[in-house]
């Protein structure tokens, strides 16, 4: 309730003050990170880890044991990690010049993203040991971060490190419902232009009825889970994720389609030899689908990929029920590629 009355102002307030807090929220942790994560790799490199050499091979080497299905199950965690880069396309219609800026941002955020995470996960790996015990303390935590710190840097880095993680999954939630926000304004106004949620306020110029709505929806969703389900802190955070990750690998999946058929297109003969690019893509992200599924997780992770499931099959099945919808929202796609254009 508290992360929920600081990120209510900040989700209306316009895009480039939001995007300055974020900045500031992630960056600082980012920085922290990234700082952490080197200096925990010397340490190693020097033979003060859990290990007396630093087995930096197991980085590259799966161990014994872990077959095509782990490494795909594996992924979710580096998809999640990655997740959110594609928001920034959700501002086509706020960006000066978003037709130069926002895939330029989203290839530096891919890159940046994937320097940081690869750093970061190499000292998270090598930090807790690549033995029987060193994965058990790893996946056992639920402060990654800062449960290494802690173990190498004495118990005020891990506090710090709890805090920095708070920070940024504040940035993360005021990102989230953003994008969310604009999503929903643009499907209310080709949809229902009576709608609140089709309406931008005249004092901030943003969506505000529409990031009131999602901002209320997280709270339905994680009171729901807490007090219906009976989850932990730590059970709604990771429950959360999942659902994201899944969806996620759905929305992508649905991109690399896309992709795909722009390439099939008559003037798109000349590149045709990049679908194997998407093909690769899209197998990768179906296996990973299907490992999630099968076989069944325990407890609630055995019922989540098949909520994810249903959730996407909604707007099909309102499609084929109403064909019409289809028409209106291709026609709001336009709509907003030809602003982005216009800018």
């Amino acid at each position: 309730m508290l992360a929920a009355v600081v990120l209510a102002p900040l989700s209306i307030v316009p895009a480039r003050r939001a995007g300055l807090v974020l900045i500031i929220l992630e960056g600082v942790a980012v920085v922290a990170m990234v700082l952490m994560a080197c200096a925990v790799l010397l340490l190693v490199a020097q033979g003060h880890g859990p290990q007396n050499d630093a087995p930096l091979p197991d980085l590259l080497i799966p161990a014994a044991g872990v077959g095509a299905s782990a490494i795909a199950m594996g992924l979710s965690f580096g998809l999640l990690s990655f997740a959110g880069f594609e928001q920034v396309a959700t501002l086509g219609e706020e960006v000066t010049k978003s037709r130069f800026t926002i895939p330029r941002v989203l290839i530096g955020t891919v890159l940046g993203a994937g320097v940081v995470f690869t750093l970061v996960t190499a000292a998270e790996t090598l930090g807790f040991g690549t033995d029987r015990a060193g994965l058990a303390r790893f996946t056992t935590s639920t402060s990654l971060l800062a449960d290494l710190s802690a173990r190498y840097f004495g118990g005020w880095s891990g506090d710090l490190f709890d805090g920095l993680a708070i920070c940024s999954a504040l940035g993360g939630a005021l990102a989230s419902i953003v994008a969310a926000s604009r999503i929903l304004f643009a499907l209310s106004r080709d949809l229902l232009p009576s709608s609140p949620m089709a309406r931008v306020s005249a004092a901030s110029g943003t969506p505000r009825d529409a990031a009131v709505c999602v901002l209320l929806a997280a709270i339905v969703g994680y009171l729901a889970m807490r007090v219906v389900f009976r989850a932990s802190g730590s059970d709604a955070f990771f429950w959360g994720s999942t659902l994201g990750a899944l969806a996620l690998l759905v929305a992508y999946l649905l991109v690399v389609v896309s992709a795909a058929g722009a390439l099939m297109r008559p003037s798109g003969q000349g590149t045709r030899w990049l679908l194997f690019i998407p093909a690769l893509a899209a197998v990768a992200i179906a296996y990973t689908l299907w490992v999630n599924v099968y076989p069944p997780q325990p407890g609630a992770y055995r019922v989540i990929p098949w909520i994810v499931l249903a959730w996407c099959c909604v707007p099909l099945i309102a499609t084929l029920l109403h064909p019409r919808l289809l028409d209106l929202v291709t026609s709001g796609c336009l709509a907003v590629s030809a602003r982005m254009k216009q800018d």
